[in-house]
């Protein structure tokens, strides 16, 4: 079974067949809200110069972002050196079989030896983000679901330490399951996760 992934046109396929993601089935339902208006390719620009900048700082790698960029980075940077997590996926995307169902959980990994996902946001809060992390839990299905913590990391454009939010409430999964059995009438196949950036 071989995953691909394309960036340019957000699309994940298994053995060249086109399957659905995690933000496209949040989105499919209705639920990205007012995430949907906002959404311009400026926004989906910045944010994937700052996840890539994040990973750069994961990796060691020298880090290049706009001026008025770099305090998402010092955001997440304050973040990490209080919690110290420990990362063992950075931004990988991930094929579920049992769900048939892609997606790039943004961070997978361990704080304080829990296991926990992450998100992280450039944006404000939003209700579907819980189900998200719901999702990419249910995906990444080594762990039975809701043993990892599941963590949105809002990074804060003027620096100041990235907000924290866990998500708890058993109901997301309950949702989350519900959205992946559902038919697929629309053909909407590509993974937008950039609307979640």
């Amino acid at each position: 079974m071989a995953l691909t992934f394309d960036a340019a046109a957000h699309v994940y396929a298994v053995d060249g067949r086109h399957v659905q993601s995690v933000t496209s089935r949040i989105k499919a339902a209705g639920l990205l809200g007012p995430a949907v208006s906002f959404y311009s390719p400026e926004s989906a620009d910045r944010g994937t110069r700052v996840h890539l900048a994040c990973v750069d700082l994961d990796l060691g790698r020298a880090v290049t972002l706009p001026a008025d960029e770099r305090g998402y980075l010092t955001s997440y940077h304050q973040w990490r050196t209080m919690l110290c997590p420990t990362w063992t996926s950075l931004e990988q995307p991930h094929y579920s079989a049992r769900f048939d169902t892609a997606g790039t959980a943004d961070r997978l990994g361990t704080i304080d030896g829990r296991p926990v996902v992450v998100d992280f946001k450039t944006g404000g809060p939003a209700n579907w983000h819980g189900l998200q992390l719901a999702l990419y839990d249910l995906i990444h299905d080594d762990l039975a679901p809701q043993q990892r913590r599941r963590i949105v990391l809002y990074l804060r454009q003027d620096g100041r330490l990235a907000q924290s939010v866990e998500f708890h409430a058993a109901a997301d999964y309950t949702q989350a399951l519900a959205l992946i059995e559902r038919t697929d009438t629309d053909g909407e196949n590509s993974s937008d996760d950039n609307h979640a950036r």
